[in-house]
């Protein structure tokens, strides 16, 4: 099992119709290609944990850098893991506006986004943070 998280802008104003769209296609793709993982937005940023077959992941990440919805694509982290962590989801969804725990992590995520590289530091801590939202 091989996961990947990445991090990117919106290249243009998305609303929740948009979103919807977005979720509705990679959940059907990715039921197909035995990919699971998250997609969560902060503000104008993505943030995504992809988790399947290693060659998968990697062509799909390499659509989503193609892909005219994303800008500044960062990659955060890729790693093997023994077991799908977000396996009840072919693409799990989270807009974080809502609790005051959701707003500090959209504080912190928000903070991450604004990044160029990332340090394995970081990497441990943007996992756990998007476990938990």
């Amino acid at each position: 099992m091989f996961q990947l998280i990445y991090v990117s802008d919106f290249a243009m104003a998305l609303d929740e119709n948009d979103l919807q769209d977005i979720l509705i296609s990679a959940r059907a793709i990715n039921s197909e290609q035995g990919i699971s993982g998250k997609l969560i937005t902060v503000s104008r940023h993505f943030f995504q944990v992809i988790e399947g077959d290693e060659a998968k992941v990697n062509q799909l990440y390499a659509k989503i850098k193609q892909d005219t919805r994303h800008e500044n694509v960062r990659l955060v982290m890729t790693k093997s893991t023994g077991v799908r962590e977000f396996g009840d989801w072919s693409m799990g969804f989270s807009s974080l506006l809502e609790s005051q725990q959701a707003q500090d992590a959209a504080f912190i995520l928000s903070d991450f986004a604004k990044r160029e590289s990332f340090s394995p530091e970081h990497h441990s801590g943007i996992g756990l943070l998007l476990k938990q939202v």
